[in-house]
């Protein structure tokens, strides 16, 4: 009779253990196409992270789609709901061109997380998270009024060029953020755009295409009044440093902006006298954090010590420039940015 029992009891555990497993999470995750350094890295980063979750029992499986287009992307969700999954990482090209794919996925009951690029007067979403990007452009015009801050008390008027990503909202909030500072400053009328903006789609090739048809059409006192370059990557940046490294009439240009803390861009200035960079760190890690937060939501836990309702998660950023570049190299954030080096 105990041998019995002890049978019977052992094919109920096994059978319970089955079910946990049956039960586990199943996590979908949809990403741009690995077309640039970023999203390359960060694309990476998210099937480390879901190898890492899938490994430690945190979800059962995960299924990654990887769009370059709107249509891919939405193909790629049919797909992971079709496969079955209990929440959805997604991570847009373009906010608006998803709306309808991501309505699909709340209709259906299945939690839906957004990351980075937000779908704007979307309701019914579960999360979002992203990098702070109004935060970030925040702190560059709070750095342009203090760099500048002689020039600006003289009178001076600083021109620049704005080099944006995208059309979609990291772009929007980075450049917003910034404006928001100067315009609310005694300077904001000593800022000076020179041209409406070239929008890069991140691209570095065409950041230096940007920067090298400009340079070959202004005329030579717009070049040499030139004091500034904003842009929203670093990898932009780097494209148009491979042009200014070169040219001629740049006596005034002393500083670039940037994001991401990238460390090709940095060694990339460790040598460069003039101009000086300064960027902000967001990295291709952070998608790690959008992936944890989806399995707290399907787990119906807490997320840094929150319920989930709703609400938009902020990653915080840090200053990077050549007084602090030190520390930088030296932190957990650029470790864990480039912890999956090969």
């Amino acid at each position: 009779m105990k041998k019995l029992c002890a049978v019977v009891l052992t094919l109920i555990l096994s059978l319970s253990c089955l079910t946990a497993m049956a039960e586990g999470v199943r996590l979908g995750i949809v990403t741009p196409d690995a077309d640039h350094g970023f999203t390359g890295e960060s694309v990476a980063h998210a099937r480390a992270e879901a190898e890492a979750l899938k490994a430690s029992g945190a979800i059962e499986d995960y299924m990654m789609a990887v769009g370059g287009e709107a249509s891919k992307q939405i193909q790629g969700i049919d797909d992971i709901l079709t496969w079955g999954a209990d929440v959805i990482m997604l991570w847009p090209l373009e906010g608006d061109q998803l709306r309808n794919a991501a309505q699909t996925i709340v209709d259906e009951g299945v939690k839906l997380i957004v990351y980075d690029r937000l779908i704007e007067n979307f309701t019914g979403l579960t999360a979002e998270i992203m990098g702070d990007n109004e935060s970030i452009g925040n702190m560059m015009g709070e750095y342009l009024l203090k760099y500048y801050a002689e020039d600006l008390a003289a009178g001076e008027t600083i021109s620049y060029l704005l080099f944006i990503g995208d059309s979609s909202t990291v772009s929007k909030q980075r450049t917003q953020g910034m404006l928001d500072v100067l315009e609310a400053s005694p300077y904001k009328d000593q800022f000076v755009l020179i041209q409406d903006g070239f929008q890069t789609d991140w691209s570095n090739a065409k950041s230096q295409e940007f920067m090298e048809n400009w340079l070959n059409t202004a005329d030579a006192a717009t070049i040499a009044d030139l004091d500034l370059i904003v842009t929203h990557d670093d990898e932009i940046v780097d494209g148009i440093t491979t042009v200014i490294q070169n040219a001629s009439g740049l006596d005034s240009l002393r500083l670039v902006t940037g994001v991401g803390g990238r460390r090709e861009t940095l060694s990339l200035y460790d040598n460069i006298e003039k101009p000086d960079l300064v960027t902000y760190f967001f990295s291709p890690s952070m998608i790690r954090d959008a992936l944890r937060l989806a399995v707290a939501a399907a787990n119906g836990e807490q997320y840094q010590d929150q319920d989930i309702a709703g609400q938009l998660f902020l990653i915080p950023s840090i200053e990077i420039d050549k007084n602090t570049v030190a520390d930088y190299r030296a932190s957990q954030d650029y470790a864990d940015r480039y912890s999956i080096d090969g």
